[in-house]
């Protein structure tokens, strides 16, 4: 409880630091940071903030004065935003906050990953080096994804990656940015970044990951791609 206590101080948070972050897509996690849903933020001239869900919740509803951690990328600043609050079911389909506080702003744009076994395929977006490579997705979040393959890309490719996210799901293609490269024994592992991604697609890999979540013979790979031994 010391921790918990010492986390989640009730105080409230200036309003107009607030309003600054409506609009703001934000993922809502539980005290052991894992991911109940993601929404999107409001905050009334009041001061009163409110989370409407873009995905399905893993609350029943019932549930009053939750405490949850918030996390969401503030674009005007280039910094991600962590907040607590305790947050209760309305009438409207939506989730009050009550008693936010801004515990961190940084310059990590890092968001819930997902591990998961599925395959997939990345090709690099480049006219004189047009290829298909096997992967592996080892894990996934909202803002990128990890891939293993014994492809070699360079940091800042730009590359098309497809796999089915969910096992009974078409193949999707997201496009995505080479940002860290780690070299295994026979393969490499590469940090990439989603980009250009519609809000169709967003909103697909956020159900997918919670679907994982809750179904973990979601993450076992598909059969439609196969490594190359």
């Amino acid at each position: 409880m010391g921790f918990l206590n010492k986390l989640f101080r009730r105080g409230e948070e200036d309003p107009e630091a607030l309003k600054a972050y409506s609009g703001m897509r934000m993922e809502v996690m539980d005290t052991k940071e894992r991911l109940i849903f993601v929404a999107r933020a409001t905050v009334t001239w009041e001061g009163e903030m409110c989370l409407w869900p873009l995905t399905k919740s893993r609350l029943n509803g019932d549930e009053v004065s939750y405490p949850v951690l918030l996390r969401g990328y503030d674009e005007a600043s280039r910094k991600a935003v962590h907040m607590t609050g305790y947050i209760t079911r309305g009438d409207d389909g939506g989730w009050s906050v009550e008693d936010p506080e801004i515990t961190a702003k940084d310059n990590d744009r890092a968001f819930f990953r997902q591990g998961t076994g599925l395959e997939g395929e990345v090709m690099p977006m480049k006219q004189n080096d047009i290829f298909r490579a096997p992967c592996r997705l080892v894990n996934i979040s909202a803002g990128g994804v990890c891939v293993r393959t014994q492809a070699s890309f360079q940091l800042g490719d730009r590359l098309l990656l497809q796999s089915r996210l969910l096992k009974d799901w078409e193949v999707v293609p997201l496009m995505c940015v080479v940002r860290r490269g780690v070299k295994r024994k026979a393969y490499m592992e590469y940090g990439c970044e989603f980009v250009d991604l519609t809000e169709k697609q967003e909103d697909m890999i956020v159900k997918a990951i919670l679907e994982m979540q809750t179904n973990p013979m979601q993450r076992i790979r598909s059969d439609k791609f196969t490594e190359r031994s």
